[in-house]
């Protein structure tokens, strides 16, 4: 799993040195939306998201808080993860539509998290994974609406609920919609 890690980092990594080394060397008007954005995300939780455009179509989303996911168990079924999760995603971002005062993004990409977690019984969790959404920026309002869809993978270390103690492997997902005030 740490050789995993590092290889899906080490790719992020480059394939962000590429891009903004090549995009530096054009003089064009920035499509960028906006730089920076704050605010709340919920729907498989609740907490707080940092968003920083880093590059015209690279994006740095930070998020802390009480997050949920349902996870699959060992037994083959799914059961609902609760904790205080920190989760980092670093997705490539571009425009598909505007019109109407809005403008409409996707972007996809990946994530490494990190935190507490509750399946039952505590423990802690890392793990990784994808990130896929779209974006409405409003065009007259410092808003920004995003709803995404992120599956992964987790190594819980702790007790799984039934006297098991150790790490254990998991498959999660979480479904997300993000309100920020852009600047």
């Amino acid at each position: 799993m740490k050789k995993i890690f590092i290889i899906l980092m080490a790719a992020m990594v480059a394939i962000g040195s590429v891009y903004a080394a090549d995009n530096s060397k054009k003089t064009a008007k920035s499509n960028k939306a906006y730089n920076m954005s704050i605010g709340m995300v919920g729907g498989s939780g609740i907490g707080v998201q940092f968003k920083d455009m880093i590059t015209d179509h690279f994006t740095i989303i930070e998020e802390f808080g009480y997050l949920g996911s349902f996870a699959a168990a060992g037994n083959g079924g799914s059961m609902p993860t609760i904790g205080a999760v920190d989760n980092l995603v670093l997705a490539y971002q571009a425009q598909c539509a505007e019109g109407q005062g809005i403008r409409l993004d996707y972007y996809a990409g990946g994530q490494i998290k990190g935190g507490y977690i509750d399946m039952g019984a505590a423990g802690g969790i890392v793990g990784f994974g994808a990130a896929a959404g779209i974006e409405a920026k409003m065009k007259n309002a410092p808003i920004a609406f995003s709803f995404d869809f992120r599956p992964g993978y987790g190594c819980i270390l702790g007790n799984d609920g039934m006297g098991n103690i150790g790490a254990f492997h998991t498959f999660d997902w979480t479904l997300n919609l993000g309100v920020r005030y852009t600047f």
